[in-house]
């Protein structure tokens, strides 16, 4: 498949997307409300964002289902809709979709819930939830995308729920804090090496690193990954950290900024490159060019 073959071209740097949900809240996403049901509720937003990363040059641009497996959508009490909210993502990406030299990736969020002692979920309960999404959503896409995941037990139910609808490419991405003397560890205490060699264990297609860290600390992160596994690797940081004014989450790294470090993650091996919170189609666009002109 596409996929298969832009991982084996060792000139082939694959672009993604980037951010969906600070989109959607530009576009006056109600406060609280999960972006997924916007797929049923107002489906051409949705379809503008997406077709605003393939157009700005992505390879291949995410569902909007982050939040839409059953367990996700249980705690919003919403959890008879998860059906109907991921066959119309499929159908939004397709309706927008320029050529078959794109793909759709299927994305799949952490559920929310945790292991005791902080919560009540299982690894059988989150494998399900993750099986029944993945279900629906297998027939549409070329690959997945399990991202922002913080628990490696939580990301193995995901890869193992998957794997039993589903033979497409995993990309397996954690995210990841920076401590202040131990270097890089999820929230639930997973090392980075720890994360790498149970992914490897799991046989993903590609082991990546979103959300939480700006692009600058992830170019640290991406030094760490590089030396531990021969994997291929996929690398969406923030647009900068978090700010809060009025009521509003803003993103104030400058776009060149980001490029910039973009490119040097490129440069330590990275084979999957694009954005989190924050980003824009402009820093797609951007990214692209820098890509083109190597």
């Amino acid at each position: 498949m596409l996929f298969t073959n832009w991982l084996e071209d060792k000139s082939k740097i694959i672009l993604f997307d980037g951010a969906m949900g600070t989109q959607l809240m530009n576009r006056d996403l109600e406060p609280g409300k999960i972006p997924d049901l916007l797929n049923i509720e107002n489906p051409e937003v949705v379809k503008k964002v997406l077709a605003s990363y393939y157009d700005a040059g992505s390879d291949m641009v995410q569902t909007c289902t982050f939040s839409s497996n059953v367990v996700s959508l249980n705690r919003h009490n919403i959890s008879n809709l998860y059906q109907k909210i991921n066959v119309e993502a499929i159908n939004n990406i397709k309706a927008i979709l320029p050529s078959e030299e794109n793909l759709i990736v299927g994305d799949i969020g952490p559920s929310g819930e945790f292991r005791p002692p902080v919560g009540n979920a299982s690894g059988d309960m989150w494998k399900a939830g993750f099986q029944k999404q993945a279900k629906i959503l297998a027939p549409g896409i070329d690959l997945w995308h399990i991202e922002t995941i913080s628990d490696l037990q939580e990301m193995s139910a995901a890869i193992q729920g998957i794997k039993e609808v589903s033979e497409k490419p995993i990309i397996a991405s954690m995210t990841y804090r920076k401590t202040k003397t131990r270097g890089f560890f999820t929230i639930m205490g997973d090392s980075v090496e720890t994360c790498v060699t149970k992914l490897e264990e799991e046989k993903v297609d590609v082991i990546g690193t979103n959300c939480t860290l700006g692009s600058d600390q992830m170019i640290e992160l991406i030094k760490e990954l590089v030396n531990l596994t021969d994997i291929p690797i996929s690398a969406k940081p923030n647009a900068g950290q978090p700010r809060l004014s009025g009521g509003n989450t803003l993103y104030d790294q400058p776009v060149e900024d980001y490029v910039n470090d973009i490119g040097q993650m490129i440069d330590l091996g990275v084979k999957i490159v694009g954005g989190c919170c924050g980003t824009t189609p402009t820093h797609i666009r951007k990214i692209r060019t820098l890509i083109d002109s190597r």
